[in-house]
């Protein structure tokens, strides 16, 4: 009889947790209220129901796409009161950290309708197998037409791996195509410049190779190739006072890096890292070589950093150009302050209580930010007194 008693009350209690965590999963965020160093804002739920949101891009109508890593492109309506699927979207491999990833309008999207999307592109014949891809379409309503490849690498370099895709898509003033490729777990071949792991690329708008990318003329390497020696980069964005191009990479086990990605530069992965294996066991000797860059800064133990972006909106006046970085460890959204191209100050601005994968700021001045577990879209919206 106490046995039976026993599995009654070790019953209830499991049902008590489960309902109290999942209570605490769907919590939305109404009108909770933050105060930081410079600004105080409420944050809010913008929209829901996202298995992995991973990329965001807002359209010149407002409305905001938000690729989901499971395959589904979505977009919702700037009231954030209607979710709409876009058809047409690439099929991916749903796999580890693959999927369907960063998405970016065209600078010119008002005349030519362009979208680009990067994901896990995998071989028909071999599924299992998989690699970087980006394509081009023209957005429709809510269709995707007219797509072309923008970029696929020779199926030899297509791996089963799961890991370290990068994938993050930006345009700089010149309308060049920037994006990041991971080292898939290959971490030698960041360091080759015949590979296309590891390395950030750069394109024109078609798909084709730019005559002054660094190693168009160098023999046996990818002519795509802008920098190489990074791990696995997942933000890229662009200072919009000085132009200038900052990466957020993941490290190894501590040594994630924020940097200053230049034509031709070699940042190091792995001969130089602060990083250690996840068992603690050294990857390299060194932090410093020469000949390869160092991080503008690196968070040694790592934050999981992922997608970034520089406030340029007019309701945060006192965040104006601060680089907002999202942390996947964490959980947390950061606010940096920089000068003369260093880090003057750093502040935990957001504790989302999910891992924050992407930040972008709207046309509206909020900052949005896309959460994981549950998959949602929060707003930062200031609070004015």
């Amino acid at each position: 009889m106490y046995n039976i008693y026993l599995k009654v009350i070790i019953t209830s209690l499991i049902f008590i947790f489960s309902c109290s965590t999942k209570a605490k999963e769907v919590q939305s965020w109404d009108e909770s209220e933050e105060v930081t160093d410079k600004e105080n804002f409420f944050v809010e739920t913008f929209a829901d129901g996202f298995e992995v949101p991973w990329g965001m891009a807002f359209l010149p109508s407002d409305d905001l796409l938000v690729s989901d890593r499971n395959g589904t492109l979505w977009k919702i309506n700037k009231n954030g009161n209607n979710k709409e699927k876009i058809s047409g979207a690439p099929e991916v491999r749903y796999k580890g950290q693959g999927g369907l990833l960063d998405i970016q309008i065209h600078p010119n999207f008002n005349k030519n309708k362009y979208i680009y999307i990067g994901y896990s592109d995998y071989l028909k014949h071999k599924k299992n197998r998989s690699f970087t891809a980006i394509i081009r379409a023209e957005l429709k309503n809510n269709d995707l037409i007219n797509t072309k490849t923008i970029y696929k690498a020779d199926e030899r370099f297509y791996t089963s791996s799961k890991i370290h895709y990068g994938t993050r898509i930006i345009f700089d003033q010149k309308n060049y195509l920037y994006f990041s490729i991971g080292d898939r777990g290959k971490r030698k071949e960041a360091q080759s410049l015949t590979t296309p792991n590891g390395k950030i690329h750069r394109l024109n708008d078609d798909g084709s190779i730019p005559e002054d990318n660094p190693f168009v003329n160098k023999k046996g390497a990818i002519k795509s190739i802008w920098t190489y020696g990074n791990r696995n980069p997942q933000g890229l964005a662009i200072n919009p006072k000085s132009s200038v191009i900052y990466e957020t990479e993941h490290g190894p086990k501590g040594g994630d890096e924020l940097n200053i990605i230049l034509k031709g530069n070699n940042y190091g992965w792995p001969e130089i890292t602060y990083g250690k294996n996840y068992t603690g066991t050294k990857i390299t000797n060194y932090t410093h070589k020469d000949g390869m860059e160092q991080p503008v800064i690196h968070w040694t133990p790592s934050i999981a950093v992922c997608g970034m972006d520089f406030y340029d909106g007019k309701e945060f006046n006192n965040w104006k150009n601060n680089l907002l970085v999202t942390s996947l460890k964490f959980e947390n959204l950061y606010r940096l302050e920089l000068r003369n191209k260093k880090v003057i100050n750093q502040e935990l601005i957001l504790s989302a209580g999910g891992r924050v994968r992407d930040v972008e700021t709207g046309p509206d001045g909020f900052i949005y930010v896309a959460v994981e577990d549950p998959g949602r879209i929060i707003r930062l919206r200031p609070h004015k007194k």
